[in-house]
């Protein structure tokens, strides 16, 4: 648990929005607000035999000879640290022969609920405090959650119910092997019902998708459903940062070792050591004076309006209230055009319905049924913002292009990457630089290439 440059901001209460960070003092574009190596990391179920499972790191051929369903890369800490320790690699072997097979999603799950109770299991076995400060960094962050389980969604506390059995196996399975345990220690490796439908919450409010590298993600095609997500990662600080859908930091990670590369042209003082794959970087896009709140976009800043809001409510709970937001959904009024806002029957509309774990560990009714209504929800506001746009004549097009504040374009042309389809962010790699980098694709635009555009 490290973190490796926190002078520039401070956590505060946000009205109505929870813990955030905010500016400590002024800061430049370009600076390194957050510097720091996540808490947890968790490598998906589609890329769990092509990247490593304790860093993301893609390209990894070396099979777990414990569990060998996943692969690790050669670096030590991978393959003898704690990233996939006994309680983890018991889990994939549980998982593998579970009956009925688990889902997808009970399968990644299980995998981060057994990543804690490994930080458990260290704790109380060997004695090592800073595991449990990273699990109890992790158990602090959003959502607030009461004694009796208030402040987690339906669909975690269902989860968390299914998934208990497989996990108190995986931890009899890791710890008898290694010590005399008791039915008492066992049980505290685990961790009850409630603080693992905590963990899951939190995990679902948190944790950053890691996307897989920009060439492995695209087939081609433009668009943001070729972004494919090759695991999470969890941070101290940075997942405390709040979304706004104009952001002022750029996340950076290193799982693709972007940090200490020569096309993006970070700084870092001679003195450096070669950043770890799990380092994350919160850059400064532009100016943020003292006090104002740090906010980066959960989400590609080329999404439109509707799918953009629904997303957000969906996953995220909230629905925002940003002056992007308010300007997009003014329009969207005036254009009779989805909002994002409208009652669908997916699965935030209807958590209160759960009814608890199916037998067999299989995903319940009410899940199946939440992920059916959102499929079905998605694919009608996909189609009817793209039938509505193809609808429309050149003198509304026109129009619609004319009530566009300058200040609103100009934010559009500086920040969002120029690459089609990419929707990453610039930001500049540091306080002297003469260009801004993609912070998905990599691509590098120079203040000439930009002034140019404007005189153009």
């Amino acid at each position: 648990m490290t973190m490796l440059g926190t002078c520039a901001v401070a956590q505060r209460e946000i009205p109505g929005r929870g813990v955030g960070l905010v500016a400590a003092r002024d800061i430049n574009a370009g600076e390194t607000v957050v510097s720091e190596h996540a808490l947890l990391v968790g490598v998906s179920e589609d890329f769990r035999e092509t990247c490593c499972a304790s860093c993301l790191a893609p390209g990894a051929t070396t099979r777990c000879a414990g569990c060998h369903q996943v692969v690790l890369c050669g670096a030590d800490a991978c393959t003898h640290g704690s990233g996939h320790g006994a309680v983890v690699c018991a889990a994939e072997r549980v998982a593998s022969t579970h009956r009925p097979p688990m889902s997808i999603p009970d399968r990644e799950r299980l995998r981060f609920l057994s990543a804690c109770a490994e930080l458990r299991r260290l704790h109380v076995v060997n004695g090592d405090a800073n595991s449990r400060g990273i699990l109890d960094a992790t158990l602090q962050l959003c959502p607030a959650v009461g004694p009796n389980g208030e402040g987690i969604d339906a669909r975690e506390a269902s989860a968390a119910e299914r998934v208990q059995p497989a996990l108190e196996a995986a931890v009899k399975l890791a710890t008898i092997a290694h010590t005399d345990a008791t039915k008492e220690l066992l049980g505290i490796i685990a961790g009850d019902l409630l603080e693992n439908a905590s963990l899951l919450a939190k995990e679902t409010k948190n944790a950053f998708g890691i996307m897989a590298p920009h060439a492995a993600s695209s087939s081609g095609h433009e668009g943001e459903a070729h972004r494919r997500v090759r695991g999470g990662a969890v941070y101290q600080l940075s997942s405390r940062v709040n979304h706004g859908c104009f952001p002022n930091v750029a996340r950076f990670d290193n799982f693709d070792g972007v940090l200490a590369s020569t096309t993006h042209e970070f700084h870092r003082a001679p003195s450096d050591l070669t950043p770890s794959p799990t380092e994350l970087r919160l850059v400064a896009m532009d100016k943020i004076p003292a006090g104002h709140e740090l906010l980066m976009s959960y989400l590609p800043v080329n999404e439109p309006c509707a799918s953009r809001r629904r997303r957000v409510r969906r996953t995220f709970g909230f629905s925002c209230q940003c002056e992007r937001c308010a300007l997009e959904v003014e329009w969207a009024v005036q254009d009779d055009a989805p909002t994002g806002d409208e009652p669908d029957g997916s699965a935030f509309e209807h958590e209160g319905g759960a009814e608890g774990g199916a037998e067999g560990g299989a995903e319940s009714n009410t899940e199946l049924a939440w992920d059916a209504a959102d499929a079905a929800a998605d694919a009608a506001l996909e189609e009817r913002e793209a039938s509505a746009f193809e609808s429309i004549s050149e003198d509304e097009r026109t129009r619609r292009a004319d009530r566009i504040p300058a200040t609103y374009a100009l934010w559009f042309v500086r920040n969002m990457c120029p690459v089609d389809g990419c929707g990453g962010t610039l930001a500049p790699p540091h306080t002297r630089a003469d260009h801004m980098t993609c912070n998905y694709c990599g691509e590098k635009r120079t203040d000439e290439q930009f002034f140019a555009q404007l005189r153009g």
